[in-house]
């Protein structure tokens, strides 16, 4: 008799990943005017141009994936969190150079460090074991590296469907990153990894002690 299967894991669902890349969109249309270098509309009718033909490819589950809807999720993510890299050295320009209010301040860093946050659960969530939709079905790029590695993975119940890491648990984690400036639940297993991670984990922390600075200047 043939041992039993284990049940198939179930796709992944795009809305949790489409409804916080939407809400990174709208933060760019409140950002002061002193930290933007782009009309406040511009950048997200540019991102859903590129983002409809990716979400019409797999409008609910990630179930289907061509080469060029994998390379343009990757590059979507990659450039969401690149643009945001500027908009980050900015407002650290302003802030050092004093140019931002108290309440420009408070609402600039927040809505720069909630993207940051996104965007690299995004690139993370892109990246990792030839993306969302490789990591569920079994042969499509069999051959990609892990890049982090989940407390779940290493349980050694297999009665259920097999685990894989979701969005969530990719944005859980950039948060933590953001939050400790330290791997708190993943660990990253490959060089590209732990340059991501260690470069978002510098760039909240440098907003952080900027923003703190700056609080007690205004405070006195």
């Amino acid at each position: 008799m043939n041992a039993k299967q284990p049940p198939a894991a179930r796709m992944e669902h795009r809305f949790p990943a489409l409804l916080l890349t939407l809400v990174v969109l709208s933060l760019y249309v409140v950002l002061p005017n002193p930290v933007t270098f782009l009309p406040p509309w511009l950048i997200p009718l540019i991102a859903l141009i590129v983002l409809t033909p990716i979400v019409l490819a797999n409008p609910r589950r990630l179930s289907r994936e061509t080469s060029w809807s994998r390379w343009a999720g990757v590059a979507f993510a990659v450039g969401l969190a690149t643009l945001n890299q500027a908009y980050i050295v900015l407002t650290i320009v302003r802030l050092i150079n004093g140019k931002l209010d108290g309440p420009s301040v408070l609402l600039t860093a927040l809505g720069v460090w909630i993207t940051d946050v996104i965007a690299f659960a995004l690139v993370y969530w892109e990246i990792d074991k030839g993306g969302p939709v490789a990591r569920r079905i079994g042969g499509l790029r069999d051959d990609a590296q892990r890049d982090f590695r989940f407390p779940q993975q290493d349980e050694d119940d297999y009665s259920g469907p097999p685990w894989h890491p979701s969005f969530f648990d990719y944005a859980y984690f950039s948060l933590s990153n953001m939050m400790a400036f330290s791997p708190t639940d993943a660990m990253p297993l490959t060089l590209r990894a732990k340059g991501l991670m260690a470069y978002q984990a510098l760039t909240g922390f440098v907003i952080l002690a900027l923003v703190i600075s700056r609080a007690v200047n205004i405070l006195t």
